[in-house]
C-alpha cells in the first residue's frame, strides 16, 4: 500500500469558536503542506474545554453550562460543514472536538466528529467522563470508520486510561486509534509532572499492546482557567510498536509522520516483538472479569 501521511495538532485554544476555528483551518492547511490524510484536532476544540476551578462556585458553574448550551452544535452542523469543505479542498480526513448538541439541546456530549471530503464519517461520544458532570452526557457507542488506507477507531482524553476500549477496536480491526485530548498538567514543570508522564505511558502501552497506531491531539495552553493550569501538549504519533515516532511539546505544532501504514503493522504483529501477535495470542476464555457485571446489583438474600 502507498505511504500516508498521520498528523496531529499541538493547539492552545480558546474559549472562542470563531478563533478556535480559524485556528483549524491554518492547522489544516498546515497539514495538507505537508501531505497529511489524517489530521487530529483537540478535545472540545471548537468550544473550548471545562474550567474544573469553576466547579467550587456555583454561579460559574452555572455560566459554563450555559456557555455549552448556547455554543454546542449538532453534527453534522456549521462545524462539520466548514470541516467538510476543507477536508474536499485537501482530500484529508479531519477528526475535530467539540460540543455536540442533541435532543434539541437537551443533552451535550463531549464528541468528536471524523469528517472526511463527503462529510461526517463517523461520531464519537465520549465514554469515561464520570468528572464531565454536570456539563457532558457519557457516550454508549465505538464506531470503526473504514478509510482508504486502514480502519480508525477513536477515543477521548480519559478513555486512553481503560485498555479494554482500544483493545475491542482492534479486535474489530481497527489499525489506527485517533484521540482528541485535553491533558492537563498539575504542576507547571513539563519534566517533573506525574500526569503528563502518566498520558505518554499509557498511549505508548496502547500502542504496543493493540499493535496499531494511535494520533493523539492535544490542547498545550497554558496560565489558563481561574487555577491558571497548564495543559500538557504532548501530541505525538506512536507507532505499533510502541514506539514515538512524532512528538510536540507545548509549543504549537502540526506534527507528521509518513509510513507505509499496513507494512509497519503486519511488522510490529509478525516480526519486532519476538515475532509475537499480541491480537492472535489472547486466551479470552480467561478474560471473564473484564465484563462481568454483577458487582453493580445488590445481592437478593
Amino acid at each position: 500500500m502507498p505511504e500516508t501521511t498521520l498528523a496531529a495538532a499541538n493547539l492552545r485554544i480558546a474559549t472562542d469558536k470563531q478563533r478556535n476555528m480559524a485556528r483549524f483551518i491554518e492547522a489544516i492547511g498546515e497539514a495538507a503542506d505537508k501531505g497529511a490524510r489524517v489530521l487530529v484536532l483537540p478535545e472540545a476544540g471548537l468550544q473550548g474545554y471545562i474550567d474544573f476551578g469553576y466547579a467550587r462556585a456555583a454561579k460559574e458553574t452555572v455560566e459554563q453550562k450555559q456557555y455549552f448550551y448556547r455554543e454546542s452544535e449538532t453534527i453534522p452542523g456549521p462545524a462539520t460543514d466548514r470541516i467538510a469543505a476543507e477536508a474536499r479542498r485537501h482530500n484529508m480526513f479531519i477528526q475535530i472536538g467539540l460540543a455536540e448538541r442533541a435532543l434539541n439541546g437537551n443533552a451535550i456530549f463531549n464528541s468528536t466528529a471524523l469528517v472526511g471530503p463527503e462529510g461526517v464519517v463517523s461520531v464519537f461520544r465520549k465514554i469515561h467522563n464520570h468528572f464531565e458532570w454536570p456539563y457532558f452526557l457519557p457516550g454508549e457507542d465505538t464506531p470503526i470508520a473504514d478509510l482508504p488506507f486502514g480502519k480508525s477507531g477513536s477515543i477521548i482524553c480519559y478513555d486512553l486510561c481503560f485498555p479494554e476500549i482500544v483493545r475491542s477496536y482492534a479486535l474489530r480491526g481497527a489499525d489506527m486509534i485517533l484521540m482528541s485530548n485535553a491533558w492537563p498538567m498539575r504542576g507547571h514543570d513539563r519534566d517533573t509532572d506525574y500526569h503528563g508522564y502518566a498520558m505518554d505511558l499509557a498511549a505508548k502501552a496502547n500502542a504496543f499492546f493493540n499493535q496499531c497506531w494511535l494520533v493523539i491531539s492535544n490542547h498545550c495552553e497554558t496560565g489558563t482557567g481561574v487555577d491558571k493550569f497548564d495543559y500538557y501538549g504532548g501530541s505525538q504519533i506512536v507507532d505499533p510498536r510502541g514506539v514515538v515516532v512524532a512528538y510536540a511539546a507545548q509549543d504549537e505544532a502540526v506534527l507528521t509522520h509518513t509510513a507505509d501504514l499496513q507494512a509497519v503493522l503486519r511488522e510490529a504483529r509478525t516480526d519486532s516483538f519476538f515475532g509475537m501477535n499480541l491480537l492472535q495470542d489472547r486466551r479470552p476464555e480467561h478474560y471473564g472479569p473484564l465484563v462481568d457485571q454483577s458487582y453493580r446489583r445488590v445481592p437478593i438474600k
